[in-house]
Order: C-alpha cells, then structure tokens, then sequence
C-alpha cells in the first residue's frame, strides 16, 4: 500500500476493497486535489467510466473514499487479436486523508468528459477561549 504525504492530507492507494468487491486494482485515476479558501476540490480522470458505476463514501468526517469499474467494451468478432491495449479496465479504488474539518453537509460531486469532481466545503471552526483559574 502506497502513502503519499501533503501538508494537510494523506493520499492512500489501497490494493483491497474493504467491502471485499475484490482483492486488488487493477488501475489507478489520476487525481488532482485542490485547496481552496472555503473547500477542497477533487478532480478524478475517469474516462469510459459510468457513473452508475463509481461510489464515493465520507468516513469519518476525513476519509473520503472513490471505489468503482471501469468495463470493457465487448467486441463484436469470434476472433481477437490485440497489437497495442493500453487502455485501463477494471477495478479502481482511491482513499484521501483529509485532516483538517470538513462540513458534511455541503458535497457535491459531477461527472463531465470523463472527469469526476466532488467539492467539499471546510467546516469554520471558531476559536474558544479558556480562562485560567
């Protein structure tokens, strides 16, 4: 399993599905993840794959979790002979860390051309003041 460190999240490439779907992957998306003042912005490339087909799970208030497949197409010929297959199929699954506060109840997520982004707004946290005795 591969770990990968920024200032304020931890990306985690997992090879299980937790639910027990499958016991590897068999591609990984690229992925941009933006900061924002107000939210941070995911950006997944996901070309040929269905919406239908992808799930994005919050745990935790910090585990933001993109799981699904991607199929491929069936060709309509007895016989097949592949020259060049470099295009991705299968399974893919990606955990982010996040661990700063995030507001729940403002996510929003849209599949476009084959990008996936799914934008969740950061919780404002205010400050507390302790008298001391």
């Amino acid at each position: 399993m591969a770990k990968k460190n920024y200032p304020f999240f931890e990306i985690e490439i997992s090879k299980n599905y937790p639910s027990g779907i499958s016991t590897h992957i068999d591609w990984k998306p690229n992925t941009n993840i933006i900061e924002t003042r107000d939210s941070l912005i995911i950006e997944m490339e996901l070309p040929g794959v269905n919406k239908s087909d992808v799930a994005i799970t919050l745990l935790n208030n910090q585990e933001l979790i993109v799981k699904g497949v991607k199929n491929q197409p069936r060709l309509e010929h007895d016989s097949v002979t592949y020259y060049l297959f470099e295009r991705e199929f299968g399974t893919f699954f990606k955990k982010i860390v996040i661990d700063f506060p995030l507001d729940t109840s403002k996510i929003k997520s849209l599949m476009e051309n084959g990008v996936l982004t799914i934008e969740v707004s950061k919780k404002v946290v205010s400050k507390i003041s302790v008298e001391i005795k």
